[in-house]
């Protein structure tokens, strides 16, 4: 029976319960008496162990934090990689893709500094011998670690990267970006955009791409071959160039593989500013690595074909296959650089070709561990400054315009007057190359120090360009290369900075010198007929030849039609297909090599440099009508301008989209091949050149033609090709005053 009692609280009467209350109260009291108590030993010991439950939990804490990031930087691998091929509909990821590839190529070189010997790095200045006792004493280790497993083997021990056919799975899967972009770290590289003088050089590493590739036959396309294998566990793997196969229900690779897969993609995007590092990226690319060894052994012993493994171990062999072909080419270009630029520049190329190799050798050495790059790419702060730098010399073309014609001051290959051309100047790609060889050019711009750097002393009191820029301005201008030092790759800029030694060091030039000189390494202004890969000293055509020729505008258009396919390539796995090896038959006929053979071209054959291609015939039409020899075709273009030119160059960027145009104007321009050799008779070109041109045509033709018949009835792609064909004849028929 519970007890009551009243209260009367302004004028009114309130009844409590007594049980009510002590209900109230004695949990209270309950924990006031207990508080008293001494703590039993099991409360002493959870005590005593706060500070290791506090130490587990940071432990979790910071585990969590690193897979997160790894988790994160994994997901910009495969997002890059999938945008890399298929840069038609991401032309906008080339700017982060530079700052990524500088960013790695940075991180790589600064890891592999701290190394002490036993490297590439450890060959100060570049000396054949040398480099070639490196890379024997690389594959020796290979091929000594691999003795040893088979002596493992054989004595009774187990396998050892596959355990059962379950592993080899997950394995391949792990490996399978990489596998899936196999030669992609060359895709880039064959343009008519790069210097005739390098053709040679290029051409040489371009027949290592296309044997990636098959050389046009499905069933040797490594990437193909790789897919048939990877089919055994995933039948319906989409194809690598899709954004499906990103999706983790593939189980395909890990943050390693996915990062070594975007450095292959990465390494070959600008091949005019990165030739070295790509030459040295693929001189280790194509060694022996012992994994190979092990899978060609181990796939077989859980029923799976090795074929791919095998391949790889016979293709790319140190006496005449990939590995030879790679250093002989490093060999070939440093030579080059040295004859054509002297000795200072080639000790550069040399140390940028050991970067590029320590970028390839890096990607698999950094393993599953994270990078700083999502930092990098993260802060923006030099990007901002740079648009503000970019669009101050924008706004200030107009009112400078041909002010400095007279001005004989180089940044890179360009003089100031070309950079400043208002038309040149409002392309994005331009103003890139601008800010990019402006940032580097002493002694107007010294990173990361305003003062030291003569631009802005010109700019002040006293300088010739006092006036032409406001206060702001210059402000600008000196935060911009004040930050140059700081976070724009400074171990890669320091490290490829020639050293000072009496065979290199440039002469002193005080700040007062002249700037007239001021060049960053380049190519030389003019090509001579010995750097031309003719056949024979070239004799000048007769007079009245060119009566029935319009040169102007036959030129302009010979050298730009090689563009027309060949960025269809940059992503091996949409190479495999009918379409696809047909396109690379087309263009290995371009280039001049032989007809494809079901064996592999090898160092000991000379057809890779001796057989000219269209752009080697070009140059012979041009030194047999006594013209000027241009550089590149930049230069010709400047010295012949052609809108159809530019008009093939700016469709030849999206070639999966413009594809039936392009093969209409490909066949269009076929018949101005057979023109040209046809008017050869009378010594436009030499007869051993005439009877190869209209060999390559026939060949080209029939690549064509495949192409064609791929294409179904009631496909646009058709009406493009009947489109193109029509505006290239016309072109075609301005050459010459008889139709063709």
């Amino acid at each position: 029976m519970s007890v009551q009692f009243d209260l009367i609280i302004k004028d009114r009467r309130v009844t409590f319960s007594v049980i009510l209350v002590l209900i109230c109260i004695c949990p209270f009291t309950f924990l006031y008496f207990k508080s008293l108590k001494p703590p039993t030993n099991h409360e002493k010991c959870n005590t005593l162990a706060t500070p290791e439950r506090e130490r587990f939990k940071r432990s979790r804490y910071f585990k969590s934090t690193a897979e997160w990031t790894s988790t994160k930087e994994l997901e910009f691998y495969k997002e890059l990689y999938f945008k890399l091929q298929n840069l038609e509909e991401h032309s906008d990821t080339l700017p982060t893709a530079r700052r990524a590839f500088e960013t790695l190529l940075s991180q790589a070189l600064e890891d592999s500094a701290k190394v002490s010997g036993g490297n590439l790095l450890s060959i100060k200045h570049f000396d054949k011998k040398k480099l070639a006792h490196f890379l024997q004493s690389e594959q020796d280790d290979v091929t000594n670690q691999y003795h040893g497993y088979i002596t493992r083997r054989r004595a009774g021990g187990a396998r050892e990267i596959l355990k059962d056919r379950q592993a080899a799975g997950d394995w391949l899967r792990e490996i399978a970006p990489v596998k899936l972009v196999d030669g992609a770290w060359l895709g880039h590289l064959n343009t008519i955009k790069m210097p005739f003088s390098l053709r040679q050089i290029v051409k040489q590493t371009w027949q290592v791409f296309t044997e990636e590739l098959g050389n046009g036959n499905s069933d040797q396309h490594h990437v193909k071959i790789f897919e048939d294998l990877l089919e055994t566990f995933e039948p319906d793997l989409p194809a690598p160039t899709t954004k499906a196969i990103l999706h983790p229900r593939y189980r395909l690779g890990s943050l390693k593989y996915w990062r070594a897969a975007v450095a292959q993609l990465l390494v070959s995007l600008f091949p005019q500013d990165f030739l070295p590092e790509i030459l040295g990226f693929n001189m280790h690319f194509e060694a022996l690595q012992l994994d190979t060894l092990q899978a060609a052994k181990e796939l077989p012993e859980v029923g799976l074909n090795p074929s791919y493994f095998l391949l790889h171990i016979s293709i790319d062999n140190s006496h005449s296959g990939h590995a030879a072909m790679a250093m002989e080419v490093v060999s070939d270009y440093i030579e080059h650089v040295a004859k054509t630029e002297g000795e200072a520049a080639a000790e550069v190329a040399w140390k940028r070709v050991q970067a590029g190799y320590v970028f390839s050798e890096w990607q698999f050495q950094k393993g599953n561990q994270v990078t700083n790059i999502l930092d990098h790419l993260n802060d923006d702060s030099h990007d901002r400054l740079e648009s503000k730098v970019l669009a101050i010399f924008g706004s200030k073309i107009q009112a400078a315009h041909r002010l400095h014609c007279g001005s004989r001051v180089k940044i890179g290959k360009r003089s100031l007057a070309d950079w400043l051309d208002p038309e040149a100047f409002s392309s994005e790609e331009w103003q890139r190359d601008f800010i990019r060889c402006l940032s580097v050019c002493e002694p107007w711009i010294y990173q990361g120090d305003s003062q030291r750097s003569k631009l802005v002393r010109e700019i002040q009191w006293g300088g010739r360009m006092y006036g032409s820029f406001t206060k702001s301005e210059l402000e600008a201008l000196e935060l911009w290369i004040n930050s140059l030092g700081s976070d724009r790759t400074p171990f890669y800029c320091s490290f490829i900075q020639p050293t000072a030694s009496p065979a290199t060091q440039q002469p002193n030039r005080s700040d007062t010198d002249s700037p007239d000189h001021f060049e960053i390494i380049s190519g030389s202004e003019n090509l001579q007929t010995a750097d031309l890969p003719l056949h024979g000293t070239p004799t000048k055509c007769p007079g009245d030849l060119t009566t029935n020729l319009n040169l102007p505008i036959l030129l302009p258009l010979w050298f730009t039609q090689c563009c027309l396919f060949e960025s269809f390539l940059y992503a091996p796995g949409r190479t495999s297909d009918k379409i696809g090896c047909a396109v690379i038959r087309f263009l290995r006929a371009q280039s001049g090599f032989e007809t494809e053979d079901l064996l592999v071209t090898g160092t000991d054959e000379p057809s890779i440099t001796e057989n000219g291609g269209i752009v080697e015939f070009g140059l012979e039409i041009i030194l047999r009508a006594s013209l000027p020899v241009p550089q590149d075709l930049q230069g010709l273009l400047s010295l012949w301008p052609s809108e159809f030119a530019a008009k093939m160059l700016a469709l030849s960027s999206s070639p999966n989209r413009n594809f039936g145009t392009l093969l209409g104007i490909s066949m269009a321009f076929l018949e101005l091949q057979e023109l040209v050799s046809e008017y050869s008779i009378s010594g436009l070109l030499c007869p051993k050149s005439s009877e190869r041109l209209a060999s390559l045509v026939r060949r080209q033709y029939q690549c064509l033609q495949v192409c064609l018949q791929e294409i179904p009835a009631g496909d646009s792609r058709r009406v493009d090709f009947h489109h193109g064909y029509k505006l290239a004849k016309k072109e075609v028929e301005r050459c010459s005053n008889t139709k063709v």
